[in-house]
């Protein structure tokens, strides 16, 4: 376990700095959040780079920020050179990221875009789930509409998506990096999840052989089940139920 709240704590000694992943489809301004986070042009926004990583202070925060390269629109498989970038993406922020910011555009959130996503995340195992926020990029199309209004407007996908990452979301405006109230305020959120998973980071390795220990036990539970079962048909089957002649109206039960 290992806190990466940056903040002294009081021995003098300086905390690991919280290690955010950020993810996202392909030209949703997920390298953008990174600039804004960070305060300056830490990644190449022109798209098509490979991941990267970048330290710095934000907010009294030292924070190291992983860019993960954006994925494509396939729904029904993941390449595999998209699958060695997310890979490759995890292993920049060796032992694990703390949090893993799930970046989606502030537009219609198509239900193939979902396919999409859930397809990249499965990669990821369903406990990937436990460290995702989701960031919504292009704030300044809210004006004066709230973030919850969009949340119930725009459809049963993204109601999905919310509950998968248990409604841990906030919005940035990428055109107004120098508002350092949002920026704080996403970091706030970010610690504030990784006090609720106990400190600990995602670990890719530990989740799948968690899967597999889940697996295993729910595969030998249901060989118990059909074993338990079988013997009750069994039993039943050799109870057989035959006429007594030697006593009116008697049933005679034979064991066989």
């Amino acid at each position: 376990m290992d806190n990466g709240n940056a903040k002294n704590n009081g021995n003098n000694k300086v905390a690991p700095p919280l290690r955010l992943l950020i993810v996202g489809q392909k030209r949703t301004g997920k390298s953008s959040v990174g600039n804004t986070i960070l305060g300056r042009d830490a990644f190449n926004t022109w798209g098509g780079a490979d991941s990267a990583v970048a330290h710095g202070e934000s907010e009294g925060r030292q924070l190291m920020l992983m860019d993960a390269c954006g994925w494509g629109t396939n729904e029904n498989l993941v390449p595999k050179h998209e699958k060695l970038e997310l890979f490759n993406a995890l292993s920049l922020c060796e032992p694990g990221p703390h949090i893993l910011l799930l970046v989606i555009p502030l537009l219609y959130f198509s239900h193939s875009e979902k396919a999409a996503l859930q397809k990249r995340m499965e990669i990821l195992t369903e406990g990937v789930w436990r460290h995702t926020m989701v960031v919504f990029t292009l704030g300044d199309r809210l004006r004066d509409y709230s973030i919850q209004d969009h949340i119930q407007t725009a459809g049963k996908d993204l109601q999905w998506l919310m509950e998968k990452c248990r409604y841990r979301y906030h919005v940035l405006n990428n055109k107004m990096p120098q508002d350092r109230q949002q920026v704080s305020g996403l970091l706030d959120r970010a610690e504030d999840m990784l006090m609720e998973n106990g400190g600990w980071h995602f670990s890719l390795h530990m989740y799948c052989r968690l899967e597999e220990e889940w697996s295993r036990r729910e595969r030998e539970m249901k060989e118990r089940i059909l074993e338990r079962q079988d013997g009750v048909g069994k039993t039943s089957r050799g109870l057989a139920v035959v006429p007594n002649h030697s006593q009116k109206g008697g049933l005679h039960v034979n064991d066989t």
